[in-house]
């Protein structure tokens, strides 16, 4: 197990963050092997055995609990619910296993071209990593898809992308909690089989 283990919070390539997977018998499968620093397949991770999911790097260690769905970050938590008619339905914090697990990169390709021999350089860069899960829940007779991504992004505020579609319309709120204190209350009324998604940024 890495993840947790605060000697853990460098990346073994020259990739500023590399995405680890910790499974229940203290094993784990990262981007890249510690050791030989060849790479992982993304699709060969055993979702099965999943107890957290993240990344690190840089001196960080950002993941998420696959059996609660709640986000760490360094030594923060974060978790999420939604308010409606004064009843509060958990989207984390429930014993639920989320492990249908996502992590992607944002990149972008600088050419410098030259026109004398039409020969130029490509430099390939990673501005953003992301992470995170998608869930199908049933919560008080309302079928909720919820998706949580967290977003690390090179130069600006890291943010939750989250993401929520319910098969009832509903008139509330989504509630953030900051290691189990509620730090922001958002209007976020959801019509029926239609997304709603906010970008939230870290505090």
């Amino acid at each position: 197990m890495i993840l947790g283990n605060r000697q853990y919070t460098r990346s073994p390539v020259p990739q500023k963050y590399i995405w680890i997977a910790d499974y229940y018998d203290d094993t784990c499968l990262t981007e890249y092997d510690l050791e030989s620093k060849k790479p992982n397949d993304f699709y060969i991770i055993n979702r099965d055995k999943l107890i957290s999911f993240g990344i690190v790097g840089q001196g960080s260690q950002l993941y998420y609990n696959v059996a609660n769905g709640v986000f760490h970050v360094n030594q923060d938590r974060f978790a999420v619910s939604y308010i409606v008619d004064d009843e509060e339905l958990p989207l984390t914090g429930r014993t639920f296993l989320y492990n249908d697990i996502i992590q992607f990169k944002n990149g972008f390709s600088e050419a410098t071209l030259n026109t004398k021999d039409r020969e130029g350089k490509f430099k390939n860069s990673i501005d953003c990593f992301n992470f995170g899960y998608k869930k199908t829940m049933n919560l008080n007779d309302v079928n909720i898809n919820y998706q949580c991504i967290f977003s690390l992004p090179d130069v600006e505020i890291p943010y939750l992308q989250i993401k929520i579609t319910s098969d009832k319309d509903l008139d509330g709120q989504l509630i953030i909690r900051k290691n189990g204190i509620v730090i922001d209350r958002i209007v976020a009324p959801l019509k029926a089989n239609h997304s709603g998604l906010i970008n939230w940024e870290l505090r």
